[in-house]
């Protein structure tokens, strides 16, 4: 028997100001990555895989992904932000942009 089709959820937890991961069943958030990916596109890892494709995801892929993951919900938590000691290519500007003027 083949088992269930599961996502692997990541958020900040505001009443212990702590990430954290779990794992659920796909079924129960498809509708919610069928939105996202509609949406957005989602994003492969590696950025550059191919669908279908089989190419290995390495060291430096899995450090990326958990960085992204990270800063993601670093950029709608200011506390969490404060406590980032990760070093990326760029500075990252947390500030919201403005709209532009018509």
């Amino acid at each position: 028997m083949t088992k269930p089709p599961r996502a692997t959820i990541i958020f900040y937890d505001e009443d212990v100001q702590q990430l954290r991961m779990c794992t659920v069943f796909r079924r129960e958030v498809q509708s919610v990555i069928d939105r996202e990916i509609a949406r957005s596109g989602g994003m492969m890892v590696p950025p550059d895989a191919e669908e279908h494709g089989s190419q290995p995801i390495g060291d430096e892929d899995a450090r990326r992904l958990g960085a992204m993951a990270i800063l993601m919900q670093a950029g709608v938590h200011a506390e969490l932000r404060e406590r980032l000691q990760i070093t990326t290519a760029e500075p990252i500007d947390w500030t919201t942009p403005k709209p532009p003027s018509e």
